[in-house]
């Protein structure tokens, strides 16, 4: 389940009938969805990798117009984001899951104007990355509010970090953005099979109370854009990262506190984004790799003229 291109070939079901609706100016829906349905299962649905894969999901059902996403929830199910009551001896807690809620809601903010594309890395000469990683670009208005990197290459708590367990995105802006400092927020747990230890931006909302605090460390870095627009993000196996344009919106807890991206009209309607991803994990990927992945701000409108919304039920 760890695999982009497994769910994007999976959305191939649904295909017809989302032209369908768009073509009849009605939403989308998804209904009860599941990682594996409808209850979950064991050291699968309640594991981080489901998050990570959640996080995937959504973003990829926003970038294909689908307007809504409703997903099951039981109180004994393992396929919910959190329990809620005590079940097996396992008190309370909030699942790894609920996370990929949490960034979702950051990214698609409050303001009604979000549009979310794909940057397709899967033609890339990834070798044994090959469908493991995706990259999302998102837009609030007019400008790009942030870019979404997710290794889904499978890094489980037991191994060892090095630098061939990770992977290096090389993004590609307009030279507008030169000098800019971005802030880089990580989706990180101790491996795919952790139950607890996931952080969002260096916070915990695995708390006995709910209650979100700081984490016992925060991978939150820094990045700059180079003089021709490039930078590049490393990212480690089943690990996350959010490049946050809007820098002086600081660290994002609700939507409540997304502000509205500081960009300059220089940075308008006619804004490119693409990605590459290097194997290696070490250096710049090849420009040249991502030159069928750079998208405008119109061709995101006509591809994904979307609000993703997402809906928990009971």
């Amino acid at each position: 389940m760890m695999n982009h291109g497994n769910m994007v070939a999976q959305f191939t079901a649904w295909a017809a009938q989302n032209e369908q609706a768009a073509a009849a100016g009605k939403p989308f829906v998804l209904g009860e969805m599941a990682v594996v349905g409808p209850q979950g299962l064991a050291d699968i649905t309640d594991v981080f990798g489901c998050a990570l894969f959640t996080l995937d999901f959504l973003l990829y059902t926003a970038s294909i117009s689908i307007s809504h996403v409703l997903f099951h929830m039981t109180d004994i199910g393992n396929q919910s984001a959190w329990q809620p009551i005590t079940v097996g001896g396992i008190a309370p807690w909030v699942r790894p899951a609920y996370y990929a809620h949490i960034i979702t809601s950051t990214l698609i903010g409050p303001n009604n104007d979000t549009r979310i594309a794909e940057v397709d890395v899967r033609n890339q000469l990834l070798a044994d990355y090959a469908g493991q990683a995706s990259s999302y670009v998102v837009y609030h208005g007019d400008h790009i509010f942030a870019a979404v990197l997710i290794n889904l290459k499978e890094f489980n708590q037991t191994d060892a970090e090095s630098t061939n367990t990770q992977l290096n995105f090389t993004l590609n802006v307009p030279p507008a953005y030169a000098s800019d400092k971005l802030t880089v927020l990580k989706l990180s747990a101790p491996g795919a099979d952790s139950f607890k230890g996931v952080t969002w931006a260096g916070i915990n909302y695995q708390t006995t109370d709910g209650i979100p605090v700081a984490g016992a460390s925060n991978d939150t870095t820094f990045v700059t854009v180079s003089s021709t627009g490039q930078f590049s993000v490393l990212v480690r196996d089943s690990q996350a990262a959010v490049v946050l344009f809007n820098s002086s919106a600081g660290l994002i807890i609700s939507q409540a506190t997304t502000g509205t991206p500081n960009a300059s009209t220089t940075r308008g309607s006619t804004t490119a984004f693409s990605t590459s991803a290097d194997r290696s994990g070490s250096g710049s990927a090849n420009p040249s790799s991502a030159a069928s992945l750079s998208y405008t701000v119109d061709h995101v409108i006509f591809l994904s003229f979307v609000l993703c919304i997402v809906a928990i039920v009971f």
